[in-house]
């Protein structure tokens, strides 16, 4: 691949701003984030990964049949070390400018993307929850996820060498596996089942 890969950024001082210094799952309206998103722009990942001035947005997709959570543990065959052996709840990734160069298509059309490369599922209802803000550690502090909660009809996960798949109308006794917005998308959707 000759060229790099161009991931979708917004500023973090409009993510703070947005996130009014609160960590975890920030309730933040759908039209208030996609009005920062607007002034969206791409810049090559290897340069994002670093740069605090920026942060990646990341649509972190929780799956949902009935009134039963599926979620995912790594396998060691992943190329992240630091994930390895632990839950994530939510699937997405990074939105580039192959799905298009304005930022609020981009997000559209990479959303859709990232959940269709990443599981077999017929989306009944995706449901937007809020903004996922941790500024804990150098990874985090360069990614803004977009928390959201799909009911589907879940047909199965596309990287089966790479995740073994879970099942539970109830997240919290997986909290100690969990990666850190996997913990926080957790104990928010947790308590709304009651």
């Amino acid at each position: 691949m000759g060229m790099e890969e161009r991931v979708l950024v917004i500023e973090s001082a409009d993510a703070e701003r947005l996130c009014n210094g609160k960590s975890g799952v920030v309730d933040i309206s759908l039209e208030e984030f996609l009005n920062v998103l607007r002034k969206g722009r791409f810049v090559e990942r290897k340069i994002a990964e670093y740069d605090e001035s920026t942060r990646q947005v990341i649509p972190y997709i929780v799956l949902k049949e009935n009134d039963e959570y599926i979620f995912f543990k790594r396998t060691t065959n992943q190329t992240e070390q630091r994930l390895h052996n632990l839950i994530t709840l939510g699937v997405g990734g990074h939105l580039n400018d192959e799905d298009s160069k304005d930022p609020l298509v981009a997000y559209e059309k990479g959303l859709w993307r990232e959940l269709n490369e990443e599981v077999h599922a017929d989306v009944l209802d995706l449901e937007y929850v809020g903004l996922i803000n941790e500024t804990e550690n150098p990874v985090s502090r360069v990614h803004l996820g977009v928390l959201y909660v799909a009911h589907v009809r879940y047909h199965g996960i596309a990287e089966k060498a790479n995740f073994v798949e879970f099942r539970s109308k109830t997240l919290l006794p997986y909290l100690e596996e969990m990666e850190g917005w996997a913990k926080m998308a957790a104990s928010y959707l947790e308590p709304m089942q009651k």
